[in-house]
């Protein structure tokens, strides 16, 4: 005799499924990933963060979970430096965002967390407010500032 499974009970065992698919993921490509420089000028999300790099007071164990969910949600069109040349980046239109131009610095945290949650009309952005917390939204906002932090001047727009 099977018991019925809950709606609940799926749920959190597909959310289970894909936090352990996303750890994976990250592992493998940091592994695997020849073109992963510590020491190099661009912060890369394929690889963790350098607690080196870091800026004073900023939490190491939010800025890795920021970048987790970029891999999994931001990196197959925004690219593992945040550059806006991902996989996916010549197949939609517009083409995503350089995260690390000056021009998306410029932009204010609560401009930049209004696109992280809300689709964006006319854009592939879909928006994340249904999939992400508030706090992971904030968490992401962390980690795309720190890409752009480890940007030079050789920014695209």
């Amino acid at each position: 005799m099977t018991l019925p499974v809950s709606a609940a009970g799926r749920s959190g065992a597909i959310v289970a499924a894909g936090i352990a698919a996303a750890g994976t993921l990250a592992y493998v490509v940091t592994l695997l990933n020849p073109a992963a420089d510590m020491n190099g000028p661009a912060t890369d999300a394929s690889a963790p963060i350098d607690l080196a790099r870091l800026h004073a007071g900023a939490d190491p164990v939010s800025m890795e979970q920021g970048r987790v969910y970029y891999v999994q949600l931001c990196l197959s069109c925004h690219g593992s430096r945040g550059d806006g040349r991902g996989e996916w980046a010549y197949r939609v239109t517009p083409r995503p965002a350089n995260l690390t131009s000056p021009k998306t610095r410029a932009r204010s945290d609560a401009q930049l967390f209004e696109f992280i949650s809300e689709p964006q009309p006319g854009s592939p952005m879909i928006g994340w407010k249904k999939q992400l917390s508030e706090s992971q939204r904030r968490q992401l906002l962390t980690y795309v500032r720190h890409l752009s932090a480890g940007a030079g001047s050789e920014s695209r727009h």
